[in-house]
C-alpha cells in the first residue's frame, strides 16, 4: 500500500510588537501603561487630541471609547497602541517620572565591555603594559551613545530638553563614580604589581565593576619553565 507524505511549513513566526517593545525599553513599557491608565482627565483629553493629530480621527475615536475598558482590565492595550502611546505619554509626565523612565532605558542597554589581562609571575612586564593601557582607557562615555536607533526613533522625547539636561547629570554621575572606583583600583593595583614583582605570591587574581567597564586580572606561571620547578628564592636567579 503505497504512503503519502505531506509536506509541512509552517509559517514564519512574527514576534509580538508587544515583545519587540519590552525588548526595546524594558520595564519602562508597563510604567508608561500605568501612566496613561492613570492620567487625569485634561491630561488625557489633550493626550488623544494629539493622538488623533498623528494616527487619525477614528484611532482617537477608538481610543476614547476603549479607554474604560483599558483602565478596569476588560481589554489589553494592543502592541500598535502600546507603541504610539510610548512616544505621546512620557511628555505629559513629570520630569521626575520621564528621568526615572530614561535610567530604566539607559539600563537595559548599557552594555559593559570586559577586559581580562592575564600576567605571567616570571615576566611581568608585558601583562604590566597592557594592563597601563587598559586602565588608561576606562573613560565613561556618552549615556545615550549605546541605545540602539530603533530605540532613539521610537522615543523622540529622549531629545526634550529637560531629558537632555538629565542626560548631562547622569553623564557626570557616572563619570565621578567612574573616577573614584578607578583610582582606587590604580592603587590597588599597585600593591598587586609590587607583589608579583617581589615574587611573594605564586599566584593572584584582580576584578574591579566601574561604568566604563569591569577588569579582571590573573596571574599565571608558563608550563614547562624552568623556574616552575624552582623554589622562588632560586628560581629568581634565572
Amino acid at each position: 500500500m503505497p504512503r503519502y507524505y505531506i509536506d509541512y511549513c509552517p509559517r514564519s513566526y512574527t514576534k509580538p510588537k508587544y515583545d519587540i517593545l519590552a525588548e526595546l525599553f524594558g520595564e519602562a513599557v508597563d510604567d508608561i501603561k500605568w501612566a496613561f491608565l492613570r492620567l487625569d482627565e485634561e491630561y488625557l483629553a489633550e493626550l488623544l487630541e494629539d493622538y488623533g493629530t498623528k494616527y487619525g480621527a477614528n484611532a482617537a475615536n477608538y481610543a476614547r471609547k476603549t479607554y474604560p475598558k483599558w483602565a478596569r482590565g476588560r481589554v489589553n492595550l494592543s502592541g500598535q497602541t502600546m507603541e504610539r502611546l510610548i512616544e505621546l505619554v512620557p511628555p505629559y509626565l513629570s520630569s521626575s517620572e520621564r528621568y526615572a523612565l530614561l535610567k530604566k532605558v539607559l539600563k537595559l542597554h548599557r552594555s559593559i565591555s570586559k577586559y581580562l589581562v592575564r600576567i605571567n609571575l616570571y615576566e611581568p612586564a608585558q601583562g604590566f603594559n597592557e594592563l597601563n593601557t587598559i586602565l588608561g582607557n576606562l573613560k565613561q562615555t556618552d549615556v545615550l551613545s549605546y541605545l540602539p536607533a530603533t530605540v532613539m526613533k521610537a522615543a523622540t522625547w529622549l531629545y526634550n530638553n529637560d531629558i537632555t539636561a538629565a542626560r548631562t547629570m547622569l553623564a557626570q554621575a557616572d563619570q565621578v563614580e567612574n573616577e573614584l572606583i578607578k583610582a582606587k583600583a590604580i592603587q590597588e593595583i599597585e600593591q598587586l604589581k609590587k607583589l608579583i614583582v617581589s615574587e611573594q605570591v605564586d599566584s593572584a587574581s584582580y576584578s574591579v565593576s566601574m561604568p566604563s567597564g569591569c577588569l579582571t586580572v590573573e596571574t599565571y606561571t608558563p608550563f614547562f619553565h624552568l623556574k616552575t620547578f624552582l623554589p622562588k628564592s632560586i628560581a629568581r636567579f634565572f
